[in-house]
């Protein structure tokens, strides 16, 4: 019985780590795609810019590699986390801000289009919703002139 509840003592420990989503020392950009993604499902609706931020790993620079063989890597492009940042002023006169973070390969030419980022809605310092879905309706209805997928 004592060998079982060291073992459960220690999964306890260590939940937090195998559930977290780290980034690979090396990563592709389908690896900071993974990353960013896993990411996002911390953030919640009302959480402030500095959470978001902190939940996405913070403010940085990722150099993204290539496989050219089995065992090596060639560096490829940088990635900003977040991708990109974003004012909007609403019908009313508020100001919006959109943090964006790269999260889907969909060609691997380098170039990263807005279709591949996915983008997060803060209104007053607050995260009021996050997804393409939500950022269209909400430009919608907020009379904010937007860029298509």
């Amino acid at each position: 019985m004592k060998p079982l509840t060291v073992l459960l003592f220690l999964l306890m420990l260590t939940a937090g780590d195998i559930f977290a989503q780290a980034l690979p020392k090396k990563p592709s950009r389908a690896e900071v795609g993974s990353y960013n993604q896993a990411n996002l499902l911390k953030i919640d609706i009302g959480a402030s810019k500095t959470k978001v931020l902190e939940s996405m790993g913070g403010v940085q620079k990722i150099q993204t590699y290539t496989s050219t063989s089995f065992v090596t890597k060639k560096e490829s492009i940088i990635i900003n986390n977040p991708f990109n940042r974003e004012f909007r002023t609403d019908s009313a006169g508020n100001t919006i801000e959109i943090l964006w973070y790269y999260t889907n390969v969909k060609k691997a030419d380098g170039d990263v289009t807005k279709e591949q980022q996915t983008p997060i809605v803060l209104e007053k310092n607050s995260v009021v919703g996050m997804g393409w879905d939500f950022y269209e309706d909400y430009a919608k209805r907020k009379g904010i002139n937007i860029e298509s997928r």
